[in-house]
């Protein structure tokens, strides 16, 4: 079921790559549209690695959850959705791809990726 949700968040947001991904750097699903950077799985992964050292600086901070995190470059942009306190989805577009549509996909579909971990 992950691959389905994840599909359609790529698929109607014009985006490139969805990934379903623990704080661990390990993912539980992804799906992928072809690219012009080919694979995107190492992306994800050191994104991940970047997202939990956010994540304990945070807790030293005592300033709350990450709820949302972009990243952009000239030639992605990079959208990551925490879901819990050891999953998050991250989103990856083209630069000049529907930045709003991203996030508010990810917003919609984040409870039925939450049910689907449970």
């Amino acid at each position: 079921m992950f691959k389905k949700i994840l599909q359609d968040i790529v698929e109607e947001s014009d985006g490139y790559s969805a990934v379903l991904m623990g704080y661990d750097g390990l993912a539980v699903e992804q799906y992928d549209q072809p690219c012009e950077a080919g694979d995107l799985n190492p992306f994800a992964v050191e994104y991940a690695h970047v997202l939990k050292e956010m994540k304990d600086t945070l807790a030293i901070l005592n300033s709350g959850e990450i709820e949302e995190v972009t990243v952009r470059t000239e030639r992605f942009q990079v959208i990551i959705r925490a879901l819990s306190e050891d999953y998050f989805v991250i989103l990856t577009m083209a630069c000049n791809g529907n930045y709003g549509k991203g996030r508010y996909l990810l917003s919609r579909e984040q409870f039925r990726l939450l049910e689907e971990l449970q």
